[in-house]
């Protein structure tokens, strides 16, 4: 049944003292040569300079912030954390690599606008209508990462009186057997220190934003979280890759942790991706012999 979806990143509220815990492997795969194809949800473009709807085309052809974040990713030094995690099947030890591929785009021809709800079976409806037209080609390698634009509540659980998540990762099996990883990934902008929803909660920890581009600036921290995680801990079959005894998964471990900050004339940042500055949450590096440790990059 290709509605065989499961979540597996609805993020845990309260991390606070589970974060020292060792990350364990359990045993499951991982996904060494990460790739990413972005799926834009839309009636137009979502970020400045993205996509308009109704266009595929490569990742080179992005021409939006989240592209350009996208395309530099993998190589980085921030990237090169991942490196640090591991698979054994049949007695073999492999690890990530330093090679995440922004493999191309597809923007929708409409999409759902402020206001909507967007279940996550209509989540995977999108993108098996995507693989059924031709728009995306299935890779067991590839995060299909949704994206919409304000105030769309995306996955039913990203909204201003119920803020559960700020994006979430997850996984479906579809009629022939085969897995897709995908991600939610709602406009995190709409929760800033200045606009926060019910109960205080933010998905963005500034106002500004370091390359002026409110929306794009405010989503790469959740969009390197999930993809990282879908690395880790992708749902192949399971989820048996990489998390701690509370389930916490890599990226979850170091969740609203950014190291030190700098700020230009436009906002805060702490990493360079491209050489373009950028807000983004750590990552949980993997050791065996040393501290475990929250880090932006290796």
């Amino acid at each position: 049944d290709q509605n065989d979806y499961v979540a597996k990143d609805k993020a845990p509220a309260n991390l606070g003292n589970d974060r020292p815990e060792h990350i364990k492997y359990w045993g499951g795969r991982l996904i060494l040569q990460q790739k990413v194809v972005s799926v834009y949800y839309a009636p137009s473009p979502i970020y400045n300079g993205g996509p308009a709807a109704g266009t595929t085309g490569t990742g080179a052809a992005d021409g939006s912030l989240v592209g350009f974040y996208l395309r530099n990713m993998g190589g980085s030094a921030r990237w090169n954390v991942n490196t640090t995690y591991s698979q054994t099947i049949d007695k073999t030890e492999s690890f990530v690599q330093n090679t995440m591929n922004y493999s191309g785009f597809w923007a929708t021809p409409t999409g759902p606008t402020s206001g909507a709800t967007v279940s996550t079976g209509q989540m995977v409806g999108l993108i098996e209508t995507g693989f059924n037209s031709g728009k995306l080609t299935y890779d067991p390698n590839t995060l299909y990462v949704i994206f919409t634009g304000s105030g769309v509540n995306l996955g039913g659980g990203f909204s201003h009186d119920n803020l559960q998540y700020c994006a979430f990762h997850g996984a479906y099996r579809r009629a022939n057997g085969t897995f897709v990883q995908i991600s939610a990934m709602p406009y995190d902008a709409d929760f800033t220190p200045a606009h926060r929803a019910a109960g205080n909660f933010i998905c963005v920890p500034q106002d500004g934003a370091p390359n002026g581009d409110v929306g794009a600036d405010g989503i790469v921290s959740a969009l390197q979280h999930e993809t990282e995680e879908t690395t880790t801990d992708p749902g192949i079959v399971s989820f048996a890759g990489w998390y701690d005894i509370h389930g916490f998964e890599s990226s979850d471990k170091c969740a609203y942790i950014y190291g030190p900050v700098f700020r230009n004339t436009k906002g805060f940042f702490n990493i360079a991706i491209g050489g373009k500055p950028f807000l983004v949450q750590g990552q949980w590096q993997r050791a065996v012999s040393t501290p475990e440790r929250c880090t932006t990059s290796l």
